[in-house]
């Protein structure tokens, strides 16, 4: 987590280039140990769990630790969404100063199978706020596998 503030373009990215150096030792490290520090894929996932039903769970705040995995992308981050492509810093540096000038960012679209939330897009968004210590995101949810909710009739 960072305490200090950006207050231009160079340091944020210089923030990305450390995060991804620990990102990249990491690996490394997770290599040598045997212990996978990586996105979970949802390809992999959705043919393991094969979800019969999908429904829009609408808008929700979801916490960060829940979002495990990626749809698409579980190469260009690591499993605590540090960067690990090169060519993402500028794209990174410039979500990290709009989240910390207070702009406001749409919410990341994430899908949900059991208690695990998969990025769809917003992969940025959930690295930058994870590396400023937020603990929660706002999203909107598409549930796979679980029954839609059932509406009271009045």
């Amino acid at each position: 987590m960072w305490t200090n503030t950006m207050t231009n373009r160079g340091q944020a990215k210089d923030r990305f280039w450390r995060l991804r150096s620990q990102a990249i030792m990491q690996r490394f490290w997770s290599r040598l140990s045997g212990h996978a520090q990586s996105l979970l894929c949802l390809n992999a996932t959705a043919q393991r769990a094969a979800p019969h039903t999908r429904h829009h769970g609408g808008v929700q705040v979801v916490p960060l630790a829940q979002i495990r995995g990626s749809e698409g992308r579980c190469g260009d981050f690591d499993a605590q969404f540090r960067p690990l492509k090169a060519h993402t810093a500028d794209r990174w540096a410039n979500l990290a100063l709009a989240h910390e000038r207070g702009e406001p960012l749409p919410p990341v679209d994430l899908l949900k199978i059991g208690d695990i939330y998969y990025v769809r897009d917003g992969h940025h968004r959930v690295s930058v706020a994870r590396s400023v210590g937020q603990i929660a995101i706002e999203a909107e949810v598409t549930v796979w596998g679980e029954e839609r909710p059932a509406t009271v009739v009045a």
